[in-house]
């Protein structure tokens, strides 16, 4: 009976070893361990391996062209808002150059405007009251953004939705808040103008400077530059918060507002009211007036 046992223990044995050689010549497949890393490093790939294992390369090109299709949508709506913030700087710098020359007419004597020749005072007091713009934003790509809010939501971009919602609102807002004053402005330098009899003093700019309402507006010209600086950067912060919950480089708004300024260059601008009823306000307004205004105070104080 023990015999047996014995060669049952050595088949055993040799099960084994056979067992143990058949592993040592099976062949392994092995990854490198750069590809590996490689692999879980790269989100873009798990995703796009998952989408062609499930759908096929169909689904993938699709995928593809929607991200392609957001990132479009997204640049417009904030390459929009980038522009409308460079169009503020711009009025911002013309109200700084306004008021510099507003500040120094406010503090002329009143009783001795009557004595500055008009042609001396002409250009002063258009670089003053000529050619205040109204603020507005190309509608387009609010629109754009505004009909397709399920796709955003389908997205799960609701940060990104709320973000550029009160940014267009708070534009709409702003421009109505200045078109306000532009009005008034207007109004007030038109009520002179328009009804100089109903005014004292000889000349025009007499008749303005010694206007309470037109010298309230004038001297609210700081109070506007300032103004302006400020929503500009507003709506530069909310947008470059937009481009971070896109995940997209500000410097890539910055870019393609770029090319839709050099596109609108090529093509020309739809003319404005505005264009026609004043002249546009001189870059170096303060330096060729100068000499202009030192002529005035020599007249005015006999030097």
């Amino acid at each position: 009976m023990k015999k047996p046992a014995a060669k049952k223990k050595k088949n055993a044995v040799k099960e084994e070893t056979t067992s143990t050689a058949q592993k040592k010549t099976t062949p392994k497949f092995r990854i490198s361990q750069r590809l590996r890393n490689w692999i879980r490093e790269s989100q873009f790939l798990a995703t796009t391996l998952s989408i062609i294992l499930t759908f096929g390369t169909t689904s993938l090109v699709e995928h593809c062209q929607r991200v392609k299709d957001r990132k479009l949508s997204a640049m417009m709506v904030m390459g929009n808002i980038e522009t409308f913030s460079r169009k503020v700087d711009d009025m911002a710098q013309s109200m700084a150059r306004r008021d510099s020359i507003a500040t120094w007419m406010l503090s002329l004597p009143q009783d001795s405007l009557d004595f500055i020749p008009a042609s001396e005072m002409v250009d002063l007091i258009n670089e003053v009251v000529a050619g205040i713009e109204f603020l507005t934003h190309d509608k387009t790509a609010e629109s754009i953004f505004s009909s397709n809010i399920e796709t955003w939501k389908n997205m799960q971009k609701f940060q990104f939705i709320d973000n550029v919602g009160s940014c267009f609102s708070e534009m709409n807002a702003d421009e109505n808040y200045w078109k306000e004053w532009v009005e008034g402005f207007e109004a007030a330098v038109n009520d002179v103008l328009e009804h100089p009899d109903e005014h004292p003093g000889e000349r025009t700019v007499t008749k303005l400077l010694r206007n309470v309402v037109f010298r309230q507006k004038i001297e609210s010209f700081h109070v506007r530059q300032s103004w302006l600086k400020y929503i500009s950067a507003k709506y530069r912060y909310l947008n470059q918060r937009s481009a971070r919950m896109m995940d997209i480089d500000y410097q890539e708004v910055e870019d393609f507002a770029d090319e839709r300024l050099k596109e609108v260059e090529i093509n020309g601008t739809e003319p404005m009211q505005s264009d026609f009823r004043t002249k546009p306000l001189d870059v170096n307004s303060l330096n060729t007036l100068r000499p202009t205004i030192q002529h005035i105070d020599s007249i005015i104080h006999n030097k």
